[in-house]
């Protein structure tokens, strides 16, 4: 897992580079020119304008969603990584007009004739203040998203379009009156940047649903296995072509579910697998009701047709015999219980801690069936926490806190342990934070998977590296700008 580990950061960084790259593209691009250079204010405002908007088309493949990525570095650390780089896009974009110190109507140095500051030619200067205005509208409404009164589907698709509209808009103004992009080879780059892009949206919502239109799947069963929590069992629909190759993926991964309906539509959700690929036929989600689709599944009749779009995450078990440790909060069991299961199916014998913490009883999920497998899997213990016991409880109480924690995971065993934490983001951050920083268990070794993508939420370590690294790469970019065209 070590060795895992470290490819995937190296890997990581790998990644960060070539991001780093060929946002300065543009920007090295436009400086290999020689044009007689104007006010340094002038040549970083035009910086500004050309990395942000390589971001903003980088922002397309970023949500591409890429199977191979997502095992490698997990979605959502993409996901956290596409939503920060937008507000830095988002200040670039919107400071680069201010940046200019040329006065109205005088014309700037080795421009295009008629061009002035805020006196454009019409068509681009349209074109330009669109863009322009309706990224800041996009980007509040991104961040606002979980206040807004539309649903899911309604707001992801005015995001997609948005965001295409924006990048064809600001193509024509970059063409058309940008000083550096006037050269063949600056301009043929950002024409095959934006058809990337455009690629990119076209995977998710188009080339993405002919491919599951091959692999049909049917609701087999729907069962209420807790509290507001049910299991949803696919299997194949043999009879609408489905081709009998299993889903190819691994115990902890996820994938995007589309029920029924036209295949095209834009209304899919993202589910943890809770079955193992030992299971197959039989694919298991094990869903919260969280309101929208997850509100209907009891109403939902066997036999629908549905399209599962996977796998996804980098959940993963390793192929050591390290111990482990997993803890999980409310229906994060579910991609620990396909963990579980696929280790049962291994016949593992490896020393497993399970902690399975809740609000009340009525949540406990696989009670019975954890049970059976601590019978067959003889290094396995299985506690359960909840945060209102009921009269006679004899199992732990509270949450997941380090005392608890430290109680439970022996001194020894903390050097070594693989640590899978999953549920709600204040748990996973404060079970990150005590393992890690109370604990001593190294970062590397705490695997964690988070339901919920916003950067703005509390996201342990790996998080905060991102932060750090992101904020390094914007202030390294805007250095590059200051000083390139002097």
């Amino acid at each position: 897992m070590a060795g895992t580990t470290t490819r995937n950061r190296q890997f990581g960084l790998t990644l960060l580079a070539l991001y780093a790259f060929l946002i300065l593209l543009p920007v090295i691009m436009a400086a290999l020119q020689g044009r007689e250079p104007r006010p340094w204010r002038n040549d970083l405002a035009s910086g500004l304008a050309m990395a942000g908007f390589a971001m903003l088309l980088a922002e397309f493949l970023l949500s591409g969603r890429s199977r191979w990525l997502s095992r490698r570095i997990g979605m959502d650390v993409i996901m956290r990584f596409h939503q920060f780089m937008g507000h830095v896009l988002l200040a670039f974009l919107l400071l680069h007009p201010f940046l200019y110190n040329l006065p109205m109507n005088v014309q700037p140095y080795g421009e295009l004739d008629g061009a002035t500051w805020l006196s454009l030619p019409m068509a681009p200067g349209i074109t330009g203040l669109l863009a322009w205005v309706g990224l800041g509208v996009l980007v509040f409404f991104a961040v606002a998203r979980d206040s807004l009164p539309f649903r899911y589907e309604t707001w992801r698709f005015w995001h997609g379009f948005g965001a295409l509209l924006i990048a064809l808009l600001g193509l024509h103004h970059t063409l058309e009156v940008g000083r550096y992009s006037q050269q063949d080879w600056l301009g043929g780059f950002w024409i095959i940047a934006v058809a990337l892009a455009v690629l990119a949206l076209a995977h998710v919502h188009l080339f993405t649903p002919l491919r599951e239109r091959r692999r049909p799947f049917r609701v087999a069963g729907v069962e209420r296995v807790a509290d507001r929590t049910w299991s949803l069992v696919m299997e194949p629909d043999r009879d609408g072509g489905h081709d009998g190759r299993p889903l190819p993926y691994e115990a902890g991964q996820f994938a995007w579910l589309k029920m029924g309906g036209p295949l095209f539509r834009i209304t899919e959700h993202p589910f943890s697998i809770s079955s193992s690929p030992d299971q197959w036929p039989r694919v298991e989600f094990t869903i919260k009701e969280a309101g929208d689709f997850t509100g209907g599944l009891d109403r939902i009749p066997s036999g629908t047709r549905a399209y599962l779009d996977g796998p996804y995450g980098s959940f993963l078990l390793d192929e050591s015999e390290r111990p482990l440790v997993m803890i999980a909060g409310g229906v994060g069991m579910a991609p620990i219980m396909s963990l579980l299961r696929q280790l049962r199916a291994q016949g593992s014998k490896r020393r497993i801690l399970l902690l399975q913490a809740n609000r009340h009883a009525g949540q406990i999920l696989y009670r019975e069936e954890l049970a059976a497998m601590a019978r067959e899997l003889e290094h396995l213990t299985v506690h359960y926490m909840l945060g209102e016991p009921p009269e006679g409880w004899d199992g732990l109480t509270g949450v997941p806190r380090t005392e608890v924690l430290a109680t439970l995971i022996p001194e020894a065993a903390r050097g070594e342990s693989l640590c899978y934490v999953c549920g709600p983001p204040a748990m996973i951050h404060a079970v990150e934070s005590s393992l890690v920083r109370e604990l001593g268990v190294p970062a590397a070794q705490v695997i964690s998977e988070r339901f919920q993508y916003s950067f703005g939420a509390r996201s342990g370590s790996a998080g905060r590296a991102l932060l750090a690294f992101s904020v390094t790469t914007a202030v390294i970019v805007a250095g590059v700008f200051l000083f390139a065209f002097r």
